[in-house]
Protein backbone atom coordinates (compact mmCIF):
# COMPACT_ATOMS: atom_id res chain seq x y z
CA UNK A 1 0.00 0.00 0.00
CA UNK A 2 2.74 2.23 1.02
CA UNK A 3 4.92 1.58 -2.32
CA UNK A 4 1.80 1.93 -4.40
CA UNK A 5 1.18 5.70 -2.71
CA UNK A 6 4.85 6.14 -2.94
CA UNK A 7 4.50 5.46 -6.67
CA UNK A 8 1.47 7.34 -7.40
CA UNK A 9 3.09 10.29 -5.85
CA UNK A 10 6.28 10.53 -7.85
CA UNK A 11 4.08 9.98 -10.85
CA UNK A 12 2.19 13.07 -9.56
CA UNK A 13 5.53 14.72 -8.90
CA UNK A 14 6.52 14.40 -12.46
CA UNK A 15 3.36 15.10 -14.23
CA UNK A 16 3.31 18.79 -11.84
CA UNK A 17 6.88 19.50 -12.51
CA UNK A 18 7.13 18.53 -16.62
CA UNK A 19 3.35 20.80 -16.83
CA UNK A 20 5.00 23.42 -15.24
CA UNK A 21 8.11 23.46 -17.67
CA UNK A 22 6.20 23.15 -20.69
CA UNK A 23 3.72 25.63 -19.79
CA UNK A 24 6.86 28.17 -18.45
CA UNK A 25 8.10 27.21 -22.53
CA UNK A 26 4.49 28.03 -24.04
CA UNK A 27 4.09 31.52 -22.18
CA UNK A 28 7.45 32.33 -22.71
CA UNK A 29 7.15 31.90 -26.52
CA UNK A 30 10.12 29.93 -26.95
CA UNK A 31 7.94 26.77 -27.66
CA UNK A 32 4.47 26.95 -28.70
CA UNK A 33 1.78 23.54 -29.33
CA UNK A 34 0.53 25.46 -32.73
CA UNK A 35 4.27 25.97 -33.82
CA UNK A 36 4.29 21.82 -33.25
CA UNK A 37 0.88 21.15 -34.78
CA UNK A 38 1.41 23.06 -37.64
CA UNK A 39 4.88 21.32 -38.16
CA UNK A 40 3.16 17.95 -37.60
CA UNK A 41 0.68 18.88 -40.57
CA UNK A 42 3.16 19.59 -43.16
CA UNK A 43 3.19 23.40 -43.22
CA UNK A 44 6.28 24.14 -44.04
CA UNK A 45 6.08 28.15 -45.52
CA UNK A 46 6.56 30.33 -42.20
CA UNK A 47 6.02 33.84 -42.16
CA UNK A 48 5.26 36.91 -39.41
CA UNK A 49 2.87 39.41 -39.27
CA UNK A 50 4.29 42.79 -37.66
CA UNK A 51 3.25 46.81 -36.73
CA UNK A 52 4.53 49.49 -34.29
CA UNK A 53 3.78 47.33 -31.55
CA UNK A 54 7.47 45.20 -31.78
CA UNK A 55 10.09 47.44 -31.31
CA UNK A 56 12.43 48.41 -34.89
CA UNK A 57 13.23 45.14 -36.06
CA UNK A 58 16.60 44.42 -37.14
CA UNK A 59 16.20 42.93 -40.47
CA UNK A 60 19.35 41.64 -41.05
CA UNK A 61 19.02 39.08 -38.27
CA UNK A 62 15.85 37.56 -38.94
CA UNK A 63 16.55 34.09 -40.44
CA UNK A 64 15.68 34.58 -43.92
CA UNK A 65 15.64 30.90 -44.64
CA UNK A 66 13.15 29.94 -42.26
CA UNK A 67 10.82 32.80 -42.23
CA UNK A 68 9.66 33.54 -46.17
CA UNK A 69 7.00 35.65 -46.11
CA UNK A 70 6.55 39.15 -43.35
CA UNK A 71 2.77 41.06 -43.38
CA UNK A 72 3.13 44.09 -41.92
CA UNK A 73 0.40 46.65 -40.85
CA UNK A 74 0.08 49.62 -43.33
CA UNK A 75 -2.51 51.71 -42.27
CA UNK A 76 -5.90 51.93 -40.36
CA UNK A 77 -9.22 53.84 -41.28
CA UNK A 78 -8.86 57.09 -43.38
CA UNK A 79 -5.65 58.81 -42.02
CA UNK A 80 -4.02 56.31 -39.29
CA UNK A 81 -0.24 55.24 -40.88
CA UNK A 82 1.96 52.57 -38.81
CA UNK A 83 4.77 54.42 -37.88
CA UNK A 84 6.91 51.56 -38.78
CA UNK A 85 5.66 50.69 -41.66
CA UNK A 86 8.10 52.81 -44.41
CA UNK A 87 10.47 51.36 -41.97
CA UNK A 88 9.69 47.68 -42.12
CA UNK A 89 8.54 47.80 -45.97
CA UNK A 90 11.55 48.64 -47.60
CA UNK A 91 14.21 46.63 -44.88
CA UNK A 92 12.37 43.50 -45.16
CA UNK A 93 12.26 44.04 -48.74
CA UNK A 94 15.94 44.45 -49.10
CA UNK A 95 16.77 41.51 -46.99
CA UNK A 96 15.25 39.62 -49.49
CA UNK A 97 11.83 38.92 -47.83
CA UNK A 98 8.83 38.17 -49.64
CA UNK A 99 6.46 41.15 -48.05
CA UNK A 100 2.57 42.29 -47.74
CA UNK A 101 0.85 44.95 -46.16
CA UNK A 102 -2.68 45.01 -44.35
CA UNK A 103 -5.02 47.75 -43.50
CA UNK A 104 -7.01 47.36 -40.18
CA UNK A 105 -10.77 48.16 -40.93
CA UNK A 106 -12.73 50.62 -39.50
CA UNK A 107 -16.55 51.71 -39.33
CA UNK A 108 -15.50 54.65 -38.44
CA UNK A 109 -14.63 55.79 -42.33
CA UNK A 110 -15.60 54.88 -45.69
CA UNK A 111 -14.65 51.79 -47.62
CA UNK A 112 -13.54 54.21 -50.50
CA UNK A 113 -11.77 56.77 -48.39
CA UNK A 114 -10.05 53.89 -46.30
CA UNK A 115 -9.17 52.59 -49.92
CA UNK A 116 -7.47 55.71 -50.68
CA UNK A 117 -5.60 56.40 -47.97
CA UNK A 118 -3.93 52.90 -48.22
CA UNK A 119 -3.08 53.46 -51.98
CA UNK A 120 -1.65 56.66 -51.30
CA UNK A 121 0.90 54.35 -48.59
CA UNK A 122 1.36 51.40 -49.80
CA UNK A 123 3.71 51.10 -53.25
CA UNK A 124 2.51 49.34 -56.32
CA UNK A 125 4.47 46.01 -57.23
CA UNK A 126 3.70 42.55 -58.95
CA UNK A 127 6.14 40.47 -56.19
CA UNK A 128 4.21 41.73 -53.23
CA UNK A 129 1.45 40.12 -51.74
CA UNK A 130 -2.01 41.12 -52.42
CA UNK A 131 -3.40 43.82 -50.46
CA UNK A 132 -5.12 42.43 -46.84
CA UNK A 133 -8.33 43.69 -45.05
CA UNK A 134 -7.70 43.24 -41.59
CA UNK A 135 -11.31 42.54 -40.24
CA UNK A 136 -11.30 42.62 -36.26
CA UNK A 137 -14.10 45.16 -35.83
CA UNK A 138 -16.97 44.37 -33.17
CA UNK A 139 -19.83 42.66 -34.61
CA UNK A 140 -22.39 44.91 -33.74
CA UNK A 141 -22.59 46.55 -37.05
CA UNK A 142 -25.15 45.81 -39.09
CA UNK A 143 -23.59 42.60 -42.26
CA UNK A 144 -25.41 44.91 -45.10
CA UNK A 145 -23.57 48.08 -43.72
CA UNK A 146 -20.16 46.39 -43.11
CA UNK A 147 -20.64 44.77 -46.60
CA UNK A 148 -21.23 47.65 -48.34
CA UNK A 149 -17.97 49.53 -47.01
CA UNK A 150 -16.34 46.21 -47.64
CA UNK A 151 -16.49 46.09 -51.00
CA UNK A 152 -16.07 49.68 -51.87
CA UNK A 153 -12.72 49.26 -50.57
CA UNK A 154 -12.06 46.05 -51.87
CA UNK A 155 -13.10 47.19 -55.29
CA UNK A 156 -10.40 49.81 -55.12
CA UNK A 157 -7.78 47.98 -54.31
CA UNK A 158 -8.46 45.20 -56.36
CA UNK A 159 -8.68 47.75 -59.68
CA UNK A 160 -5.19 50.01 -58.29
CA UNK A 161 -3.37 46.25 -57.07
CA UNK A 162 -4.79 44.07 -59.79
CA UNK A 163 -4.57 41.25 -57.49
CA UNK A 164 -7.72 39.69 -55.57
CA UNK A 165 -7.80 41.16 -51.38
CA UNK A 166 -7.27 38.75 -48.39
CA UNK A 167 -9.39 38.99 -45.80
CA UNK A 168 -7.83 38.37 -42.34
CA UNK A 169 -10.14 37.38 -39.81
CA UNK A 170 -11.01 36.04 -36.52
CA UNK A 171 -14.23 32.92 -36.30
CA UNK A 172 -15.95 36.14 -34.79
CA UNK A 173 -15.71 38.09 -37.71
CA UNK A 174 -16.03 35.09 -40.39
CA UNK A 175 -19.58 34.22 -38.65
CA UNK A 176 -20.78 37.84 -39.12
CA UNK A 177 -19.69 39.22 -42.15
CA UNK A 178 -17.57 37.17 -44.56
CA UNK A 179 -19.08 33.40 -44.49
CA UNK A 180 -20.42 33.20 -47.86
CA UNK A 181 -19.21 36.32 -49.07
CA UNK A 182 -16.70 37.79 -51.51
CA UNK A 183 -16.30 33.61 -52.63
CA UNK A 184 -13.51 34.86 -55.15
CA UNK A 185 -11.09 36.00 -51.89
CA UNK A 186 -9.58 34.15 -49.72
CA UNK A 187 -8.95 34.43 -46.05
CA UNK A 188 -6.06 34.62 -43.47
CA UNK A 189 -7.94 33.06 -40.39
CA UNK A 190 -6.56 33.57 -36.67
CA UNK A 191 -6.73 30.66 -34.94
CA UNK A 192 -3.99 30.12 -32.04
CA UNK A 193 -4.98 27.51 -30.42
CA UNK A 194 -5.96 24.67 -33.09
CA UNK A 195 -5.66 24.10 -36.99
CA UNK A 196 -8.32 26.27 -38.48
CA UNK A 197 -12.17 24.96 -38.61
CA UNK A 198 -13.84 26.90 -41.27
CA UNK A 199 -17.03 25.91 -43.04
CA UNK A 200 -15.35 26.80 -46.41
CA UNK A 201 -12.62 24.86 -45.31
CA UNK A 202 -10.91 25.18 -49.00
CA UNK A 203 -11.35 29.66 -48.61
CA UNK A 204 -8.15 29.74 -46.25
CA UNK A 205 -4.61 30.49 -47.46
CA UNK A 206 -2.46 31.76 -44.62
CA UNK A 207 -2.92 30.26 -40.92
CA UNK A 208 -1.60 33.19 -37.52
CA UNK A 209 -0.72 30.07 -35.54
CA UNK A 210 0.71 32.15 -32.70
CA UNK A 211 0.70 35.48 -31.29
CA UNK A 212 3.59 34.51 -28.83
CA UNK A 213 6.80 34.14 -31.17
CA UNK A 214 10.30 34.75 -30.12
CA UNK A 215 12.12 35.39 -33.17
CA UNK A 216 15.71 36.13 -33.22
CA UNK A 217 16.21 39.82 -34.68
CA UNK A 218 12.73 41.37 -33.10
CA UNK A 219 12.37 42.35 -29.61
CA UNK A 220 9.44 40.55 -27.23
CA UNK A 221 6.67 38.68 -28.32
CA UNK A 222 5.76 38.30 -32.51
CA UNK A 223 2.90 36.76 -34.82
CA UNK A 224 4.07 33.90 -36.50
CA UNK A 225 2.06 32.10 -39.39
CA UNK A 226 2.52 29.37 -42.01
CA UNK A 227 1.55 29.21 -45.89
CA UNK A 228 -1.45 26.87 -47.33
CA UNK A 229 0.57 25.43 -50.25
CA UNK A 230 4.59 25.00 -51.12
CA UNK A 231 4.99 28.44 -52.53
CA UNK A 232 4.44 32.52 -51.43
CA UNK A 233 5.24 33.18 -55.30
CA UNK A 234 2.21 30.84 -55.98
CA UNK A 235 -0.09 32.78 -54.18
CA UNK A 236 1.15 35.73 -55.80
CA UNK A 237 0.17 34.50 -59.25
CA UNK A 238 -2.69 32.67 -58.28
CA UNK A 239 -4.02 36.21 -56.67
CA UNK A 240 -3.55 38.06 -59.74
CA UNK A 241 -6.57 39.46 -62.17
CA UNK A 242 -6.03 38.80 -65.56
Amino acid sequence: MIKTLLKFLKILLFTIIFGGIVTCLELSGYVYHNDILAKMLGFKVQGLDISHHQERVNWTKVDGNKYKFIIMKATEGQNFLDSDFSYNWNNARLNGFTVGAYHFFSMLSSGTAQADFYISKVPYSERTLPPIIDLEIPTKYPKEQVLKELKDMTDKLEKQYKKRVIFYVTYYTYEAYIKGEFPNNKLWIRDIKFIPNLEEYDRWVIWQVSNRGRVFGIPGFTDKNVLRGDSIEKLIKESQIK
